[in-house]
Formats: structure tokens, C-alpha cells, sequence
């Protein structure tokens, strides 16, 4: 693939009765008809400037894009300079989400030694301090549930916030959380931390089906009471809802209830992983075409109350060569010191035949391999085959390494991949006030099955007469 100085970074997609010619690294796009396609690919491939008008406003722009080469987002190099330290303090957890397999029966429920904690901090901090470049520190908790070892998140939270003092830099918090504690810890994290993602899947009836305590109580009442306080606090509060085949439609009904009942920044839609546990409990992965759909219509309900919708493979105001962790340099630290750049359990990433660890700590120091770093680093959308041709590459990146299995014939789309590409399309659309366009194409099986399933949106390949 050419990331620079082609067309291969110019893109086309049939909507309806018109053509949607976007070039994600220049944030241009345009709607056009057969003719002025096929009038804007013959621009391009030449080097005269005999067009005028709108239209060659259009071929200009995007051949001074071309020319110019546009960076693409490149791998990092040299030594890991981590974006953020993840920190996992325990893989325990006090729910037994029927969807989860993150903690299969008879997992050791390790919690992470409070010198390990100290040990992480001090090393990712003098990182931070050393690194003129770097912004603020950021410490992320991940777990299991993370505040089932709550010494190890206290004892994180006060040592990281006096290394950044002495070192003379700022540092972040920032955790992903269930919501199942008590009162008091609630409002620790409220008033204490700067981002706080919760996990609310909906209503009581979707709440307590789907996130039962370990014991089989529901989680509902405890999770809003923790809701509500943390939507109080000075932390910015983020929702995120598992959806399923039997939810998927109520999206809408719920970003309306979440607007009125909490005050969140955003909110994140997320379609369950099709995992063993799921299948067993009847919670089945939502059919694409009707997430996106209704994904949609809730971002708009969303939107209209000033919360941001999430579909994080859908950004189109990201550029990015990996979708996730893996790939920015971030350093996650497990109970047992493993350093890898991955939050998931061991097990999945091995599945997958991948090896995503980097290093551990040993003797209160951290040992990092280079050639390790290198091959996390490989693991980006430059090394997809499968997504050269694709307008969402430089926003999705190919999806989750471990939970998207990219297929190897172009055109191939799976389930993550159809839902992405509409979704997508219908944020460049909206972002260009095509909202009424984006409806239509919703709604037309036809035009929305030809956008979606086209094998490559390359400028070169679309519509060529």
C-alpha cells in the first residue's frame, strides 16, 4: 500500500443515486454524481488544471492532498514511550456477568503486591518525567473489577500523585468500573479520579439479566444509586452498555433514559463478544445491519442532549495505525508483573497466536524487550492486507486484534466490519449536514447492501466506467 504522494488515500462509496468521494487524511469529502466522478478520477490521474468551478475546487483539493503526500499515521519507534500506564490490580471480580468470560471458574483471583504497584508508578512516571514531548501522566485501572482490591488502587492513586509532584508533572486517573461498590467508595471515585467508565447495560430488565451478582442478585438499584453520585463528581462519567440480539433495538430507549436519569459525557454502545459463556446464557451477538441501525438513531438521541455517542472503530476524527492499546505504546502491568500491551486475559491472545508481552518487573525494576516492542508494534493496519481497500483503515485500523478476525478475500465483511462501515459512512455523511441522505440509505436495503459490500473503495476501483 502507498500512504503518501497517490490516490490509494482517496476513497468512493455509492450512496443511492450519488457517490461519496472522501479522503480521510485531508478530512475532505464531497458528494457527487456518475459524471463528476468519473471527471474528478481523470484529475487526478492528470497534471493539467483545466478544471473550474465547484467541481474543480473538488479535483484540486484533493490532488494538493495527493502531492503533497499527506502523512499517514506511522508505527512508533525507538524506545517505548507509553501513552498511558494500564494497571490491572486484580482479575477478580463481584459480578458474574452471564456474558464474561474473563474469570473462568477456578481462575487464581490474584491482586497485585503493593511493591509491584510502587515499582509501576515510579517507572512510568520517570518515563513521563524524562520524556520533553510527553503530555500529562495517565494511570488507567483495568481489572476484573479493579476495586476489588481497593488497597492497590489506593495505594496507585496516592503514589503516582506524589512521584508527579516531586517530578514536577501532571498525572490523570482514569478506570473502567462495574459500579458494585459502597457509597463511601463511590464518591471517592467521584471526587477523586478524572474519568470514570461505568458499565450500565440498561434498564433494570437488561441490567439484571445480563449483570448479576455472583450470588445471582441484581446489580440494577446499586449500579444507578453509583450513577447518579458519580454523575455528580468532578470526574467526567462515561456510560457503557453491552448490547445483544434481544437489545439492540431498544438503543434509542435507553440513550433516552441514560440522558434523563445521569449526566454522561458519552456513551459507548458495545455489541457483545460471542463468547461460550454468552451462547450459554441465550445473549447472542445483535445482527450488524440493526445495530448500526438503531446505533444511529440512538447517537442522535445522544447528540441532542450534548453527549457524545461512542463506536470507537467508527471515529472518523481519529487517524490511527492501531485500533486499541496494542500498537500506541501503551505499558498495561498484571497481578503477577507481566508488562504487555494488552488488557485482555493471556489465553484470548494466545488463541489468536499472538504474544503480547514486553517485558515484567523483577527485583523492583522493569525489563523490557526490543524485539518484543517491535512485534507489538507490527501489529497495525499497515501489516492488514485485508484493509488496504477500506475507507474506514485509517479510523478502525482493522478492529481489536484479538476479538476481530479479519477475513482474507476483500470484500469478505464480518460482522465488526459491517456494522463499522455503516456506521462510518453515516458519521462522514452527518458531518457533511447529510443527515436526510444517510436516512435514505438506511432505509434502502439495496443502496445500503451496495455501499457496505463493495470489495474495494478505492477511487481507482468504484464506478470506472
Amino acid at each position: 500500500m502507498s500512504g503518501n504522494g497517490s490516490s490509494d488515500n482517496v476513497f468512493v462509496l455509492p450512496v443511492v443515486d450519488r457517490y461519496l468521494v472522501y479522503a480521510p487524511l485531508d478530512n475532505l469529502a464531497a458528494l457527487v454524481d456518475r459524471a463528476a466522478l468519473e471527471h474528478i478520477r481523470e484529475g487526478l490521474a492528470s497534471s493539467g488544471t483545466n478544471s473550474e468551478g465547484r467541481l474543480g475546487d473538488i479535483v484540486q483539493a484533493l490532488r494538493a492532498g495527493v502531492k503533497a503526500g499527506r502523512p499517514a499515521p506511522r508505527p512508533r519507534r525507538g524506545p517505548l514511550r507509553p501513552a498511558f500506564l494500564g494497571l490491572i490490580p486484580t482479575r477478580d471480580c463481584n459480578l458474574a456477568c452471564r456474558y464474561c468470560g474473563f474469570l473462568p471458574p477456578g481462575e487464581a483471583r490474584e491482586v497485585m503486591d503493593l511493591r509491584l504497584a510502587r515499582d509501576a508508578v515510579d517507572w512510568y512516571l520517570d518515563l513521563v518525567a524524562g520524556d520533553k514531548a510527553a503530555g500529562p501522566a495517565e494511570v488507567h485501572f483495568f481489572g476484573g473489577e479493579p476495586f476489588c482490591a481497593t488497597e492497590v488502587v489506593d495505594l496507585i492513586y496516592h503514589r503516582a500523585r506524589l512521584r508527579a509532584a516531586e517530578l514536577g508533572c501532571d498525572v490523570r486517573f482514569e478506570t473502567a468500573t462495574n459500579g458494585v461498590f459502597d457509597e463511601a467508595r463511590c464518591r471517592w471515585v467521584a471526587d477523586s479520579l478524572d474519568d470514570v467508565i461505568l458499565s450500565l447495560d440498561g434498564p433494570a430488565d437488561v441490567q439484571d439479566r445480563q449483570r448479576p451478582r455472583r450470588g445471582g442478585q441484581g446489580t440494577f438499584e446499586t449500579v444507578v444509586r453509583s450513577a447518579r453520585i458519580l454523575s455528580e463528581g468532578r470526574a467526567e462519567l462515561s456510560l457503557r452498555a453491552c448490547v445483544t440480539a434481544g437489545t439492540e433495538a431498544r438503543l434509542p430507549e435507553i440513550a433516552t433514559w441514560f440522558c434523563q436519569e445521569f449526566r454522561p459525557v458519552a456513551v459507548c454502545f458495545e455489541p457483545v463478544q460471542p463468547t461460550a459463556e454468552a451462547g450459554a446464557a441465550g445473549l447472542l451477538a445483535p445482527d450488524p445491519w440493526a445495530f448500526a441501525r438503531h446505533f444511529v438513531a440512538a447517537a442522535r438521541v445522544l447528540e441532542a442532549h450534548g453527549v457524545r455517542a461512542i463506536y470507537a472503530a467508527a471515529d472518523i476524527g481519529a487517524r490511527r495505525v492501531s485500533f486499541c492499546p496494542i500498537g500506541r505504546d501503551v505499558a498495561i502491568v498484571s497481578p503477577d508483573g507481566t508488562i504487555s500491551a494488552c488488557y485482555l486475559l493471556r489465553q484470548e491472545w494466545e488463541r489468536r497466536g499472538l504474544d503480547l508481552v514486553m517485558g515484567h518487573f523483577e527485583s523492583g525494576a522493569a525489563h523490557l524487550s526490543a524485539d518484543a516492542i517491535a512485534d507489538v508494534r507490527a501489529l497495525n493496519v499497515w501489516n492488514k492486507p485485508f484493509c488496504q481497500d477500506c475507507f474506514c483503515k485509517w479510523h478502525c485500523a482493522g478492529g481489536c486484534h484479538v476479538n476481530n478476525v479479519l477475513p482474507a478475500a476483500p470484500g469478505e465483511y464480518g460482522r465488526l466490519c459491517i456494522q463499522t462501515r455503516i456506521i462510518t459512512l453515516c458519521n462522514v455523511l452527518q458531518a457533511m449536514g447529510q443527515v436526510e441522505l444517510a436516512d435514505a440509505c438506511l432505509r434502502d436495503d439495496r443502496a445500503l447492501a451496495a455501499a457496505v459490500r463493495q470489495p474495494s473503495d478505492r477511487i481507482a476501483d468504484v464506478g470506472a466506467a
